[in-house]
């Protein structure tokens, strides 16, 4: 029906009701304009970040290789950029920053059984995190105060290095635990072994192998010059060493063998205490949040604009129908 209507006639139909376009731009102007006013102003703040490497702090740091470890300085490639997303994220992080900085009240999220899910769609509104094409991540966040919207923002880049570090807490405290069960147990087994080998050496075993050597060679001596004190208290040193030679032999070589794995165990043991009580930061700070004083919402005039047009839009296509309705009505 409309299409059969000429640009003339539509001309002429606005200029026959430009009084009722005029109540209506009157009216959405008071209705938009009073809620556009009670709208609360928001303000924006925005922090950059790079994503770092992520690795192992005993990789990096403390890893006596050092001409293969990576460069903790180097920016992180696109899968560290992913993760760092990840992490800005994740719900872990949405609790941590709405409990220190009181979003539920900041935000008059409902105190229901469903506050995590209204703040969850709260924070889609006034969070958003986006990957820039310089390979950076930007936060942006809107509050009700500008100092509000930067202590956000800033601290969303501070608890993504906590979420991650607690998230690796759980893996490092298991390998810390297995690998100190292992080096107390190889100090504890090296205690005993030197125990065994203090109570032979009082039976006067100092050095099997040596010792064997030097008693054999005094024995052909004492033998050639035909000593028979000196083949006797010989004769008595050898029987010891027979009888607690091999013992004593057992317990040197399993004690140098635990000394051999000594500093490696305990060199494992430093490096998972050291990955349990630190953490690397997972992202570098480019820029952290100012605060704003110049509102970013809402755009009153455009919000007050687009209503005003789109009201006379519909008045308009009503009038049309009610004008092409009374004219078949006539015609019947």
């Amino acid at each position: 029906m409309i299409e059969e209507i000429t640009a003339k006639e539509l001309i002429l139909k606005l200029i026959k009701w430009r009084k009722t376009f005029l109540w209506i731009t009157i009216i959405a102007t008071l209705v938009t304009g009073t809620l556009v006013f009670l709208m609360p102003k928001q303000y924006k703040s925005t922090a950059v970040l790079f994503a770092a490497r992520q690795f192992s702090v005993s990789k990096l740091v403390i890893e006596p290789n050092s001409g293969n470890q990576e460069d903790y300085m180097q920016i992180g490639d696109e899968d560290d950029v992913e993760k760092l997303i990840q992490f800005l994220s994740s719900d872990a992080l949405k609790l941590k920053v709405a409990n220190a900085y009181n979003l539920w009240d900041r935000w008059n999220i409902k105190d229901t059984v469903f506050g995590y899910h209204y703040l969850k769609l709260k924070w889609e509104d006034m969070v958003a995190i986006k990957r820039t094409e310089f390979n950076s991540v930007k936060v942006e966040v809107y509050d009700y105060t500008a100092n509000g919207s930067a202590q956000i923002a800033n601290g969303i880049t501070d608890y993504c290095d906590t979420v991650k570090h607690e998230m690796t807490k759980g893996i490092t405290a298991g390998v810390v635990k297995i690998v100190k069960e292992e080096y107390e147990n190889t100090l504890l087994r090296m205690k005993e072994l030197e125990d065994s080998l203090m109570k032979l050496r009082k039976l006067g075993v100092l050095h099997y192998k040596e010792q064997v050597k030097a008693y054999s060679k005094s024995y052909a001596k004492a033998l050639e010059k035909n000593d028979a004190g000196a083949i006797k208290r010989l004769e008595e040193k050898l029987d010891t060493l027979k009888k607690y030679g091999s013992a004593y032999q057992n317990v040197h070589d399993n004690l140098e063998k635990y000394s051999f794995k000594y500093p490696d165990i305990k060199a494992k043991y430093d490096e998972a205490l050291v990955n349990y009580n630190t953490s690397l930061p997972i992202k570098f700070v480019v820029e952290k949040a100012k605060p704003n004083e110049y509102k970013a919402k809402p755009n009153r005039l455009l919000i007050l604009s687009v209503s005003v047009i789109a009201s006379n839009l519909l008045g308009f296509l009503i009038l049309l129908f009610r004008d092409k309705f009374n004219k078949l009505k006539l015609q019947d």
